[in-house]
């Protein structure tokens, strides 16, 4: 897509450096990337920018690929609520900005409508390519914005205090309880 940028980086680039890092090209980190643009204007991308995304699909890979915040940094924050919606905003004064898609805009645009709400659609989506291209298009009516202030900091910036669990010997946060969640019953694993 010639003479297109998301956060001053061409599209043609960021589509590349978006397969290199998410494993694929995705609807789903272009509408990342534009929300992640009009929150950074906003709210100028710092060391203590903290970005919080709704949702684990595809949000945070935006994230990660267009700022420095990561979940291992701290500066990503990923809540599993399945909203296509992310907040940009400074750690230390907690005021920013959360981004949205509008509903109104996607309802208004086809293609869109079609990726963002398959089931009320037969056929196969969109491709890549003319929905990418339609998605830039409709980017001012697309994404909504409002100023917030995070009601509580999710960085406190204070070592978590540790234990050893009493039943498997490793270490955990204490504000866990008084044995690690595994023993508690709820690891994902089991050991063979």
């Amino acid at each position: 897509m010639a003479n297109t940028t998301i956060c001053g980086i061409d599209f043609d680039q960021f589509v590349l450096d978006m397969e290199a890092f998410h494993g694929g090209r995705a609807p789903g980190i272009v509408v990342g990337g534009l929300m992640i643009e009009a929150a950074i204007m906003e709210v100028a991308e710092t060391p203590d920018l903290t970005v919080v995304v709704e949702t684990y699909n595809c949000l945070p890979d935006a994230a990660q690929v267009l700022t420095h915040c990561t979940t291992g940094n701290g500066g990503l924050i990923v809540y599993d609520w399945g909203k296509f919606a992310l907040s940009a905003l400074d750690k230390k004064t907690r005021a920013g900005v959360r981004t949205h898609l509008v509903m109104e805009a996607v309802a208004a645009r086809p293609l869109i409508d079609h990726w963002f709400n398959p089931s009320r659609y037969s056929g196969n989506r969109p491709a890549f390519e003319v929905l990418a291209h339609e998605l830039m298009a409709a980017r001012s009516e697309l994404i909504g914005m409002k100023g917030i202030t995070m009601k509580q900091s999710e960085k406190s910036g204070q070592k978590k205090k540790t234990a050893l669990c009493p039943d498997c010997g490793e270490s955990y946060f204490l504000k866990c309880g008084s044995r690690c969640s595994a023993c508690q019953g709820m690891a994902y694993f089991e050991y063979t």
